[in-house]
């Protein structure tokens, strides 16, 4: 009961801090990193710091690494609107992970202050995140998150900053805490011009009630930075397996979502119903290895030769 209060007391801190961090009003380049990586934590409302059990803790809070036990490998599409495409990919075992981001627009035309077409352009960006975690104790894990950012077009542009995490945990409760972006270098633009990276703490809370988790995240939104704060609130529920069912809110829409799972493989959806923009979905696909990542890749090197030489 005493940790329980401590973890408490700790994050009602953290959430008096957060206002005084947060005192910078201006859209980060690298919101690559807001767009996440899986259909699961989408489905959840996007409240995913205080759970982070799968590869998603990499992007959510790398803590969670610590407490996994195979290997995993999972990759996300989606063009929203038909306007852009976005897609990632990813690969974790014990202690670590993985995921490439990358986003391209479509051809998108330039216009002078009147409206002319004065020529055209396109949005070509990359992120690379690597995640680490460690158990402290038998409650609580410690985490770093390494960003790498690279913009190709319109022009150039990279930087890379480091998020440490904890991550709590005492019967069904779990806390976890991330400070994004903590230590950074800037992007830097060819041009010469330098873009701090936006700083602040996101604070999760998971509670675990027989075949349903309920969580709930406090973060901000990097988007409209005069609003503080975000709360993002998620529901799963186990109880049908093969299927898995789930529900979420925040501020910028709702979802729905579910998984099928089928031997090591995991099919995640997720319904958006956006409040101010036209609804979208999202899928993405997982596989659980039997072995470490060595193993995997051996295996699939080998069955790759047997096609080969199958056909030959």
């Amino acid at each position: 009961m005493r940790q329980l209060v401590i973890t408490v007391v700790l994050i009602i801190c953290v959430l008096i801090v957060v206002p005084t961090i947060a005192g910078d009003t201006y859209i980060s380049t690298a919101s690559i990193f807001e767009l996440g990586v899986s259909a699961r934590t989408i489905g959840l409302g996007g409240a995913f710091i205080g759970v982070a059990d799968d590869e998603a803790a990499i992007f959510y809070n790398p803590a969670g690494l610590a407490s996994l036990s195979k290997t995993r490998f999972s990759s996300l599409y989606v063009r929203p609107f038909g306007a852009y495409s976005y897609g990632a990919v990813g690969v974790s075992e014990h202690g670590w992970g993985t995921y490439l981001l990358v986003l391209d627009s479509d051809t998108l035309e330039e216009r002078d202050l009147y409206g002319n077409v004065i020529g055209s352009f396109r949005y070509t960006s990359s992120g690379l995140l690597f995640g680490f975690g460690k158990r402290i104790d038998s409650n609580l894990s410690c985490g770093l998150q390494v960003k790498g950012y690279r913009l190709f077009s319109p022009t150039n542009a990279s930087g890379v900053a480091l998020s440490p995490s904890i991550l709590y945990q005492q019967g069904a409760l779990t806390s976890g805490i991330i400070w994004r972006n903590a230590l950074s270098m800037g992007t830097y633009y060819a041009h010469g011009h330098t873009e701090p990276w936006i700083r602040d703490i996101a604070v999760g809370l998971s509670y675990q009630h027989k075949d349903t988790t309920y969580c709930i995240d406090f973060t901000e939104n990097l988007i409209t930075r005069d609003e503080i704060a975000c709360v993002r609130m998620g529901c799963e529920y186990t109880g049908c397996k093969p299927f898995v069912f789930r529900v979420g809110t925040n501020r910028d829409w709702s979802s729905l979502g579910f998984s099928f799972h089928w031997e090591n493989l995991q099919l995640d959806f997720a319904y958006l119903l956006h409040y101010a923009l036209p609804d979208s979905y999202m899928i993405s696909l997982s596989y659980q290895g039997t072995g470490s990542l060595m193993t995997e890749l051996s295996r699939a090197t080998q069955r790759l030769s047997s096609i080969v030489r199958a056909r030959n």
